[in-house]
C-alpha cells in the first residue's frame, strides 16, 4: 500500500509544476503583448506630437527673419524740364502760339534712387505652410517695395536761363525731381522684382527645409498664385526726397 501510495505522489507532483509553469509562461505572454501595444500607442502619440512641433518650429524659425531683404536696385535719372509757357489757338482759319513771358528757361537735374524689395515674415504663420506626402510648399507673403533713399546731384544739376528769365527755384528743382522719382518707381520691372525676391527668399528658407529632412525636389517656396507684378503697385513705399 505504501509504494502504491508513493507512486501517487510521485505523479501528482510533476503534473503539478508543469500547470505552474505553463500558467506563468501565459502571463508573461499576455504582459508583453500588453506592452507592445502601449509602446506602439506611445510611438504613434510621439509620432504626431513631432509633426506638430515640426511645423511649428518651422514657423518660428522663419518668423525670426522678420524683415528679409531680397534684392537691391539703383537707379540714375536725369530729369529735363523746359519752361515757355505760350497761348496758343486760332483765329478764323490761322492759328496761333504766343509766349506769355520773353525768354526760355531750361533745367537738367540727375536723380540717383535706390530701390528696395523685402518680405515680412511678421505674420506668417501656419497658414503658409502645405505639407503632404509629396513634399512641403512655403507661400511667401506679399513682397514690398521700398524707396530707401532719392538725392539730387546738385553739383551736376545744369540750367539754361534767358537773361529775362529768373533762376529756378529749391521748391521747383525738387517738385520736378520727385516728378522723375515717380517715374521710376511707375515703370519699374516688377515681373524682376517678384522673381528676384522669391529667389532670395528660396536662398535663405532651402537650407532650413534641407535641415530638418525636406530635399530640393521635395521643397517649394512661392508667392500665392494670383498676385501679379502689376498688383505690386500697391506695396511700393516712397521715402521722399528731402
Amino acid at each position: 500500500m505504501m509504494v502504491y501510495g508513493n507512486r501517487e505522489d510521485g505523479c501528482k507532483g510533476p503534473t503539478g509544476i508543469l500547470s505552474a509553469v505553463f500558467c506563468l509562461l501565459l502571463l508573461l505572454s499576455f504582459l508583453s503583448a500588453c506592452g507592445k501595444g502601449e509602446k506602439n500607442s506611445a510611438a504613434e502619440k510621439a509620432s504626431d506630437t513631432v509633426k506638430v512641433d515640426t511645423t511649428a518650429l518651422l514657423v518660428r524659425q522663419i518668423s525670426n527673419c522678420v524683415r528679409l531683404y531680397t534684392t537691391e536696385y539703383q537707379y540714375h535719372k536725369i530729369v529735363t524740364y523746359s519752361d515757355e509757357p505760350r497761348i496758343a489757338g486760332n483765329l478764323g482759319s490761322a492759328n496761333f502760339s504766343i509766349p506769355t513771358r520773353l525768354g526760355e528757361r531750361k533745367i537738367a537735374i540727375p536723380i540717383d534712387v535706390s530701390v528696395k524689395a523685402y518680405i515680412d515674415f511678421a505674420s506668417f504663420s501656419q497658414a503658409n505652410i502645405e505639407r503632404s506626402d509629396s513634399g512641403i510648399v512655403i507661400v511667401l507673403p506679399d513682397p514690398q517695395i521700398v524707396v530707401t533713399a532719392s538725392k539730387i546731384d546738385h553739383a551736376a544739376v545744369r540750367q539754361y536761363i534767358d537773361p529775362l528769365r529768373s533762376r529756378f527755384s529749391d521748391q521747383e528743382m525738387m517738385s520736378f525731381a520727385r516728378q522723375g522719382e515717380d517715374s521710376i518707381v511707375s515703370h519699374m520691372d516688377k515681373a524682376a522684382i517678384l522673381a528676384s525676391a522669391q529667389t532670395g527668399a528660396a536662398r535663405i528658407l532651402l537650407p532650413m527645409l534641407h535641415r530638418m529632412g525636406y530635399t530640393e525636389h521635395k521643397a517649394t517656396i512661392s508667392f500665392r498664385h494670383d498676385l501679379t507684378p502689376e498688383s505690386l503697385q500697391k506695396n511700393i513705399t516712397v521715402q521722399r526726397l528731402q
